[in-house]
């Protein structure tokens, strides 16, 4: 009887720990209100073969991603007027990196106050593996939310 009663009292603090990391993962989340869509206006060149937008919420400012063939992947280069990241998918796997100072066009002061140097960290290896081309946008719309700092939210919606 009193293994019978332990159980159960341990199977409901399992479910109660379950809840609460389910509703505190969604309080204050928009990632998966967005939008992903070709740039109509974008010309592939040397430097990019394909571009989109994604616009979060009812928003008039997009992000723009920027694609790239490499040796050893994809590089997606995320921009926008106040931050830029590169997300790489590759054989190495999954992750973001820093925009190489030759490509970038945001100041870096104000790149390094939007951006969240914890959740860079965190992403620098989101998946071990490559990440399949009809995904890819999809991850990237969902995990760049988190890497702008709270006070910078705004700059998304």
């Amino acid at each position: 009887m009193k293994t019978k009663n332990l159980f159960v009292q341990m199977m409901l603090v399992v479910f109660t720990l379950i809840s609460i990391n389910v509703w505190a993962g969604n309080e204050g989340t928009f990632n998966s209100n967005y939008k992903i869509s070709p740039d109509l206006n974008y010309s592939p060149s040397a430097g990019f073969q394909k571009s989109w937008e994604i616009a979060y919420g009812e928003s008039k400012k997009p992000v723009h991603v920027f694609m790239k063939e490499t040796k050893k992947g994809q590089e997606y280069l995320v921009r926008s007027k106040y931050f830029e990241v590169k997300y790489v998918n590759g054989a190495q796997g999954f992750g973001v990196k820093m925009v190489n100072g030759s490509e970038s066009t945001v100041s870096e002061a104000l790149n390094t106050a939007v951006l969240n140097q914890a959740q860079l960290n965190g992403q620098k290896c989101i998946s071990a593996e490559a990440i399949g081309n009809d995904k890819v946008l999809e991850m990237i719309a969902s995990y760049l939310p988190d890497l702008i700092n709270e006070q910078y939210n705004s700059i998304l919606n």
